[in-house]
Protein backbone atom coordinates (compact mmCIF):
# COMPACT_ATOMS: atom_id res chain seq x y z
CA UNK A 1 0.00 0.00 0.00
CA UNK A 2 2.57 2.10 0.48
CA UNK A 3 4.62 1.57 -2.36
CA UNK A 4 1.32 2.51 -4.41
CA UNK A 5 0.61 5.90 -2.55
CA UNK A 6 4.30 6.51 -3.37
CA UNK A 7 3.66 5.97 -7.19
CA UNK A 8 0.61 7.89 -6.75
CA UNK A 9 2.32 11.12 -4.97
CA UNK A 10 4.99 10.95 -7.96
CA UNK A 11 2.68 10.92 -10.56
CA UNK A 12 0.68 13.40 -9.22
CA UNK A 13 3.79 15.64 -8.11
CA UNK A 14 5.02 15.08 -11.73
CA UNK A 15 1.90 16.01 -13.37
CA UNK A 16 1.38 19.33 -11.34
CA UNK A 17 5.02 19.93 -12.38
CA UNK A 18 4.60 19.42 -16.29
CA UNK A 19 1.25 21.68 -16.13
CA UNK A 20 3.45 24.67 -14.05
CA UNK A 21 5.98 24.06 -16.83
CA UNK A 22 3.84 24.16 -19.60
CA UNK A 23 1.73 27.01 -18.65
CA UNK A 24 4.77 29.13 -18.02
CA UNK A 25 6.23 27.79 -21.40
CA UNK A 26 3.04 29.49 -22.89
CA UNK A 27 2.89 32.48 -21.08
CA UNK A 28 6.95 33.33 -21.16
CA UNK A 29 7.60 32.56 -24.58
CA UNK A 30 3.65 34.14 -25.58
CA UNK A 31 2.81 30.79 -28.23
CA UNK A 32 5.70 32.52 -30.29
CA UNK A 33 7.14 28.88 -31.10
CA UNK A 34 7.06 26.19 -33.38
CA UNK A 35 5.45 22.83 -32.62
CA UNK A 36 9.31 21.30 -33.17
CA UNK A 37 10.66 24.00 -30.46
CA UNK A 38 7.96 23.04 -28.06
CA UNK A 39 8.86 19.75 -28.07
CA UNK A 40 12.98 20.45 -27.72
CA UNK A 41 12.35 22.72 -25.20
CA UNK A 42 9.94 19.81 -23.15
CA UNK A 43 12.81 17.36 -23.92
CA UNK A 44 15.13 19.27 -22.56
CA UNK A 45 13.51 20.38 -19.68
CA UNK A 46 12.23 16.56 -18.62
CA UNK A 47 15.82 15.57 -19.26
CA UNK A 48 16.83 17.74 -16.71
CA UNK A 49 14.32 17.03 -14.22
CA UNK A 50 15.33 12.88 -14.80
CA UNK A 51 19.09 14.00 -14.03
CA UNK A 52 17.80 15.67 -10.84
CA UNK A 53 16.25 12.36 -10.08
CA UNK A 54 18.58 10.04 -11.04
CA UNK A 55 20.98 11.98 -9.14
CA UNK A 56 18.51 11.73 -6.10
CA UNK A 57 18.71 8.57 -6.32
CA UNK A 58 21.64 7.44 -6.74
CA UNK A 59 22.84 9.39 -3.57
CA UNK A 60 20.11 7.95 -1.98
CA UNK A 61 21.22 4.26 -2.91
CA UNK A 62 24.72 4.94 -1.76
CA UNK A 63 23.73 6.34 1.43
CA UNK A 64 21.79 2.57 1.90
CA UNK A 65 24.71 0.97 1.11
CA UNK A 66 26.51 2.58 3.09
CA UNK A 67 24.24 2.31 6.09
CA UNK A 68 24.02 -1.60 5.19
CA UNK A 69 27.67 -2.11 5.06
CA UNK A 70 27.81 -0.28 8.53
CA UNK A 71 25.58 -2.16 9.95
CA UNK A 72 27.09 -5.92 8.73
CA UNK A 73 30.51 -4.35 10.47
CA UNK A 74 28.39 -3.88 13.64
CA UNK A 75 26.72 -7.40 13.82
CA UNK A 76 30.21 -8.64 12.48
CA UNK A 77 32.18 -7.03 15.70
CA UNK A 78 29.25 -7.89 17.89
CA UNK A 79 29.22 -11.40 16.73
CA UNK A 80 32.79 -11.84 17.64
CA UNK A 81 32.55 -10.50 20.53
CA UNK A 82 30.39 -13.00 21.85
CA UNK A 83 32.49 -15.52 20.56
CA UNK A 84 35.70 -14.19 22.15
CA UNK A 85 33.39 -13.88 25.37
CA UNK A 86 32.31 -17.52 25.30
CA UNK A 87 35.90 -18.88 24.63
CA UNK A 88 36.84 -16.54 27.68
CA UNK A 89 34.14 -17.88 29.98
CA UNK A 90 34.84 -21.55 29.10
CA UNK A 91 38.74 -21.29 29.77
CA UNK A 92 37.99 -19.81 32.57
CA UNK A 93 35.19 -21.81 34.08
CA UNK A 94 37.32 -24.76 32.90
CA UNK A 95 40.09 -22.96 35.54
CA UNK A 96 37.69 -22.65 38.11
CA UNK A 97 36.54 -26.60 38.45
CA UNK A 98 39.93 -27.00 38.37
CA UNK A 99 40.29 -24.58 42.04
CA UNK A 100 36.91 -26.19 43.04
CA UNK A 101 38.69 -29.47 42.97
CA UNK A 102 41.46 -28.62 44.71
CA UNK A 103 39.48 -27.25 48.03
CA UNK A 104 37.70 -30.30 47.59
CA UNK A 105 41.38 -31.70 48.09
CA UNK A 106 42.19 -29.08 50.88
CA UNK A 107 38.82 -29.86 53.18
CA UNK A 108 39.66 -33.64 52.90
CA UNK A 109 43.54 -33.88 53.43
CA UNK A 110 44.19 -30.29 54.76
CA UNK A 111 46.96 -29.76 52.47
CA UNK A 112 47.43 -30.54 48.67
CA UNK A 113 49.50 -33.21 47.41
CA UNK A 114 52.61 -32.73 44.62
CA UNK A 115 50.93 -34.00 42.00
CA UNK A 116 48.19 -31.86 42.43
CA UNK A 117 50.39 -28.33 42.92
CA UNK A 118 51.58 -29.68 39.83
CA UNK A 119 48.48 -30.34 37.97
CA UNK A 120 47.41 -26.43 39.16
CA UNK A 121 51.25 -25.04 37.53
CA UNK A 122 50.05 -27.04 34.62
CA UNK A 123 46.67 -25.60 34.65
CA UNK A 124 47.55 -21.99 35.06
CA UNK A 125 50.29 -22.35 32.50
CA UNK A 126 47.46 -23.64 29.95
CA UNK A 127 45.03 -21.10 30.50
CA UNK A 128 48.00 -18.23 29.92
CA UNK A 129 48.60 -19.89 26.72
CA UNK A 130 45.50 -20.30 25.73
CA UNK A 131 44.47 -16.39 26.57
CA UNK A 132 47.69 -15.22 24.76
CA UNK A 133 46.36 -17.64 21.69
CA UNK A 134 43.17 -16.14 21.84
CA UNK A 135 44.77 -12.58 21.60
CA UNK A 136 46.79 -13.36 18.85
CA UNK A 137 43.49 -14.58 16.55
CA UNK A 138 43.76 -12.29 13.12
CA UNK A 139 40.91 -13.22 11.59
CA UNK A 140 38.00 -13.12 14.61
CA UNK A 141 35.03 -13.41 12.20
CA UNK A 142 35.82 -17.07 11.72
CA UNK A 143 34.21 -19.27 14.13
CA UNK A 144 37.24 -22.18 13.56
CA UNK A 145 39.80 -19.84 15.34
CA UNK A 146 38.00 -20.63 18.75
CA UNK A 147 37.40 -24.41 18.16
CA UNK A 148 40.79 -25.12 19.35
CA UNK A 149 39.96 -23.91 22.57
CA UNK A 150 36.12 -25.03 22.84
CA UNK A 151 35.50 -29.01 23.40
Amino acid sequence: MKCFKRTLGAFFSMALLMTIYQVSKYHLLEGEYTIWQSHIITIVFTSLIATVVSLCMTNWIERIDRITKELELREARLQTLETTMYTVQHIVNNFLNRLLLIGLEIEDDGKLSKSTIEQLEADIAKVSKQLTELSEIREPGDPAAFKKFLP
